[in-house]
Order: C-alpha cells, then sequence, then structure tokens
C-alpha cells in the first residue's frame, strides 16, 4: 500500500489558533518530537506550557498514558495496538508516514536473505513497530513465526544481544538502527522502505475533548517542524544528537532513513492501521481483531491534496 504525504501550507494557519492557559504533558521517545520541533522554531509564542516525558520506547509510555500521567505522547501504530488490545483507552490524533524501522543483522553473520532466519532468534520488543516489521518481513520470505524465536527485549538490550551473538537478529528503530550500523557494523535485512509503518501523536481519551485546543495547536507544529526536519536533515541532525548525546553521524542516519514525514489521508492510515490490527490478532500477539477507527479520532485528521 503506498502512503500519500501531504505537505500543504495549510498546515500552518492552524497555529495561530486561540488555546486556554493549560498545560500539555506530552511523552516522546528518543527525541521523536521534541528535538525536531525545538531545531524548527516551532514552540515560539505558545499560549501553554509543555511538559516533555521522555522514554526509551512505546510500552512504558503507553503505560504512563494509560496510568494518567501524561495527556498524550508519540508512538507508532502497531504499540497502540498491542496497548489498545489491552485496554488503553487512547487515540491518534496525528499521523506520519515512517520508514524508520528495520531488521538488523550482524555483519558477519553469514545472513543474505529473510528466508535464512529459519530457525534463527529475533530479539524484538513485544508489540512493537520493529516487531510488526519483523512480522510482514516473515511472511513475505514464506515463513511463520513459529520458524524463528523472538526474544523480548529493551530496544538497547536487543542491540547488545546481537553484538555479543546470543541472538541473530533484531527488529528495532531509529536511532537503534543507524547506531548498531555505524558503531557495530550492522546490515539492514529488512526496513521501511518496503515496510511503511505509521507514527502517531495520540492523545488519552480523558483529554480529548478538554484540551483540545491545545492538542490541536500541537499537533499543528508538529506537523511543520515535520516538514522543516525534511527538508533541513543536518540541523535538524545537529538537534537530535544535542539531546539525545548521539554522535553527529549517527544522528544524520536517523533522520535519512525514518522520512518521518506528515500523512493527512485519512483512508491510507486507516487502512494500514487496519492491516497492523488484523496482524497482531492473526499472529496472537492480541486475542481479537477491532475496528481501525476505534483508535483513530478521525475529526483532528485534517485532509489535504497531496
Amino acid at each position: 500500500m503506498k502512503i500519500r504525504t501531504g505537505l500543504s501550507a495549510l498546515l500552518l494557519s492552524t497555529l495561530s489558533l486561540a488555546v486556554s492557559a493549560a498545560d500539555l504533558t506530552i511523552g516522546d521517545q528518543r527525541g521523536n518530537a521534541r528535538a525536531v520541533m525545538e531545531a524548527a522554531g516551532v514552540l515560539d509564542g505558545l499560549d501553554y506550557q509543555i511538559q516533555w516525558r521522555e522514554f526509551p520506547n512505546a510500552a512504558p509510555l503507553l503505560e504512563a498514558l494509560r496510568a494518567g500521567h501524561l495527556d498524550g505522547g508519540l508512538v507508532g501504530e502497531a504499540p497502540l495496538t498491542f496497548a489498545a488490545a489491552a485496554g488503553l483507552e487512547a487515540k491518534a490524533i496525528q499521523a506520519a508516514s515512517y520508514l524508520g524501522n528495520a531488521l538488523i543483522i550482524s555483519g558477519n553473520a553469514g545472513i543474505a536473505s529473510v528466508a535464512d532466519l529459519n530457525g534463527k532468534k529475533i530479539a524484538a520488543v513485544k508489540g512493537s513497530s520493529g516487531q510488526a516489521l519483523a512480522l510482514n518481513a516473515l511472511a513475505r520470505a514464506g515463513l511463520k513465526p513459529s520458524d524463528v524465536t523472538f526474544v523480548n527485549t529493551t530496544p538497547s538490550e536487543a542491540t547488545l544481544a546481537l553484538s555479543n551473538g546470543s541472538v541473530d537478529a533484531v527488529a528495532t528503530w531509529e536511532p537503534y538502527v543507524s547506531f548498531a550500523v555505524q558503531q557495530s557494523g550492522a546490515k539492514i535485512l529488512a526496513d521501511g522502505k518496503d515496510y511503511p509503518s505509521l507514527n502517531y501523536l495520540v492523545a488519552a481519551n480523558t483529554v480529548l475533548q478538554g484540551k483540545r485546543a491545545e492538542l490541536k495547536d500541537f499537533a499543528a507544529r508538529l506537523a511543520q517542524a515535520r516538514i522543516w526536519g525534511a527538508a533541513h536533515p543536518e540541523p535538524y541532525a545537529k538537534a537530535i544528537a544535542s539531546l539525545l548525546k548521539l554522535p553527529q553521524a549517527v544522528a544524520l542516519g536517523k533522520v535519512q532513513r525514518e522520512v518521518n514525514t506528515p500523512e493527512t489521508d485519512l483512508a491510507a492510515v486507516r487502512a494500514l492501521q487496519q492491516a497492523t490490527i488484523d496482524l497482531y490478532q492473526r499472529e496472537g500477539l492480541i486475542p481479537r481483531s477491532f475496528p481501525a477507527d476505534s483508535v483513530i479520532e478521525a475529526s483532528f485528521f485534517t485532509e489535504q491534496t497531496p
């Protein structure tokens, strides 16, 4: 499925929304949003405060959202699927096309294709976007999940396990992909160019109405920042490197690989979200399927002409 990207300048007109003096507490993952927003200068002139909370991956972020410690956060459609199936009450209010997931192997692994992973161990965060990519790649190669052994880890544990040889592959995302490639000589076996995903701004159902103006304003600023980041990879990478204490080359690799650009085609968002829901149900990661619209707040999406 082709995801269409809308880069309309109409986004900019929403930045002047009048909002009340209510704060937003936003969960971020490894500089997913904060770095590009700060670098793009879109956080100036806010009529509300943003409290940032940093998380290593989506699972603890979504748990904090469930517990009421966040108003919203940045996660992929796969971990949102996993959490929603477990009872999380939150919805996506903005989407970006994301290509930063990858299945990586050690540079000297002797593995030439995904089919060669038959009987091998793959480290992944359970329910993550990385695992979704791995499942799709295995299926395309004619393999079932039972043909491999998934090892549930954190992202940092996964790359360490690959380095010490305790697993044969890692299903992960940026900046872990670029870090492993540049620092450990890892190779990419499959990535988001063939298996695109979505990066969401999600909000707890409890604040969708009470903080609607603030959320819409924040989403518009984030979309503007993503457009700026795609056009200015080097200053964006510099901001990422500073915020996350990453080598500049790793940060630039992240920016260039993930292609994190606004997606406003609601039909495409629904289709990819439903495909992920059905994938996770089919492979036993969630007990039952559910409609994509139950995790998408369609009223927040602005239709644009690509």
